[in-house]
């Protein structure tokens, strides 16, 4: 697996890493990876250890390899090596250590995003990213791959930001955001973008974000389709569940505070400032969750009916939201939350000419089943990945932990 990994590392790029001026942008033939498209073949993942942080991954990094073909190869961001064993068996991880004194996230689809060209590979960085130290994990991935790094003078955030070969779409808050920084109007904002990223940009909303990050809502399928996350469909699933069996429905609320802190007898640790953090409470609320996913249901109806217009074929996929005050925070004042139930956040390619999906699964069984079987009638392989519901209790899913770095 050696051999294949520097295969990767020398097929990714063969400039050296530095760090530009914002002036250099990247060359006219060179776009925003695509979110769809051929197979993956390198990713990056990030880890925390107990002993630096209240949420244990690496169960769920490990459920993110074995979900993954085995030649796909998973670079391994971690701020204490030390706590992880040694897996001497499988080749397919390499870890890459962070500084020691680092504190990053289990998000590294947010710090950075891949811009290719025919012989080139770099990692684009905003102009700030003040989450942790997030912003040095592309610093990181750059010093291994070889690969160069362009400081943007933009201002955005990978979650926020998805790609299909037709186009780059960019959630709403980041156009206007970046239209305040910069001082300019929000065409020259697109503009820059569309520069920056070698893609027509699709703004996706019209008003201010109720779901900080469209990777949670929005899927480019290629061939000008695009599916949407449905939360009316959602709630209505939760809802039968609840008639059908809420004994079922009780248990996945109970795993989701007992697993909390990755085993159930414990029930409350402390951070790395000393601050007592306790299971969050999950339990008798599904209900309220139902009422947000409804509330929430008529802002992706109006991304449907946007992007329909824009010429895009508009499929639906269930979601259950819940409100979203603080979401997308690692380290919320409350100990998380009801998990976010997104079957958006995912990884898509072609393998083998047929569409495959890899899907998160979160242990809410109605609305997992449900899920498996639209991704399928969209003519996917569907390839479920477990273990989520901790993750999206802090606002991610399988994307928001998987950063794609090559495809074929």
């Amino acid at each position: 697996m050696r051999n294949l990994f520097f295969t990767a590392v020398t097929t990714l790029s063969i400039f050296s890493a530095s760090y530009f001026l914002p002036t250099i942008l990247p060359q006219e033939s060179e776009k925003i990876m695509s979110d769809v498209g051929s197979e993956i073949r390198l990713v990056a993942c990030s880890a925390t250890s107990a002993r630096t942080s209240s949420l244990r991954n690496a169960e769920l990094v490990s459920n993110i390899v074995n979900g993954l073909p085995q030649d796909v190869h998973v670079l391994l961001l971690v701020n204490d090596r030390s706590a992880f064993a040694t897996s001497s068996n499988n080749s397919r991880v390499t870890f890459v250590e962070m500084p020691a004194n680092s504190d990053i996230s289990i998000w590294p689809q947010d710090p950075f995003v891949v811009v290719q060209g025919k012989s080139t590979t770099k990692l684009i960085t905003p102009c700030s990213f003040n989450r942790e130290d997030d912003e040095r994990m592309p610093q990181q991935l750059a010093s291994l791959l070889n690969l160069e790094v362009v400081h943007s003078e933009m201002h955005f955030e990978g979650g926020n930001i998805v790609c299909s070969e037709e186009s780059v779409f960019i959630g709403y808050d980041t156009i206007t955001h970046n239209s305040v920084l910069l001082g300019t109007a929000t065409k020259s904002i697109v503009e820059r973008f569309t520069k920056l990223f070698g893609r027509p940009v699709t703004v996706v909303g019209k008003s201010s974000q109720s779901i900080g990050h469209i990777d949670l809502i929005v899927t480019p399928l290629g061939d000008h389709r695009v599916a949407v996350a449905d939360s009316r469909a959602g709630a209505r699933l939760a809802a039968a569940a609840i008639d059908e069996n809420p004994g079922l429905v009780q248990k996945f609320e109970r795993s989701c505070e007992e697993m909390f802190f990755g085993h159930k007898d414990v029930s409350e640790l402390r951070d790395r400032d000393g601050n007592s953090l306790v299971r969050p409470k999950v339990s008798g609320q599904t209900d309220k969750v139902m009422a947000a996913s409804l509330l929430v249901a008529p802002e992706l109806d109006s991304i449907a009916q946007q992007l329909s217009r824009a010429g895009y074929t508009i499929v639906r996929v269930p979601a259950l939201i819940p409100d979203q005050d603080g979401a997308g925070n690692e380290t919320l004042d409350e100990a998380g939350r009801y998990p976010f139930l997104s079957y958006s956040n995912v990884l898509v390619e072609k393998r083998q000419n047929r569409p495959v999906v890899y899907l998160p699964q979160y242990g809410f069984d109605r609305l997992d089943k449900a899920a498996v079987q639209a991704w399928a009638s969209l003519g996917y392989k569907v390839n479920p990945v477990p273990g989520f519901s901790t993750s999206s209790m802090y606002g991610g899913g399988l994307r928001c932990c998987t950063k794609v770095l090559l495809r074929d």
